[in-house]
């Protein structure tokens, strides 16, 4: 259960930097169609952890599994963003320094409490 929660933020987090709605800018503002991309986004990681939580059925388990499945996924979409760094198509540093920073940028700050709550939600609609 906790890998495929892992599995599905990477996913999510990879998806929304390789398309360029969640990439660090600098002083731009933001289209209306840019912003309902990065509401799905965060509607996304909700959902996935809602439902996660839902199968865990309790509390402490599904804030155990969130971490642990966040955790994974940061280091599954750090993993992907490094690919071009690990097959020499850029220099290491340069992919490295991207890849952290993609991957912070997308699921450090609002998706981890927006997946926190999702997940103690969904442990909580079915804890007795």
């Amino acid at each position: 259960m906790v890998l495929g929660w892992g599995v599905s933020l990477a996913s999510l987090a990879v998806t929304v930097v390789a398309r360029a709605i969640l990439v660090p800018h600098a002083g731009v503002v933001f289209s209306s169609e840019t912003t309902l991309l990065i509401a799905l986004y965060y509607s996304g990681v909700f959902s996935v952890s809602f439902l996660s939580g839902l199968m865990l059925r309790s509390l402490p388990s599904a804030v155990l599994g969130f971490f642990c499945a966040y955790a994974l996924g940061i280091l599954l979409a750090g993993l992907a963003f490094d690919l071009p760094g690990l097959l020499g198509l850029l220099p290491e540093t340069v992919a490295e320094y991207s890849a952290i920073v993609f991957a912070f940028t997308a699921l450090f700050p609002l998706a981890l409490l927006v997946g926190l709550v999702g997940g103690l939600l969904g442990a909580a609609t079915t804890e007795p």
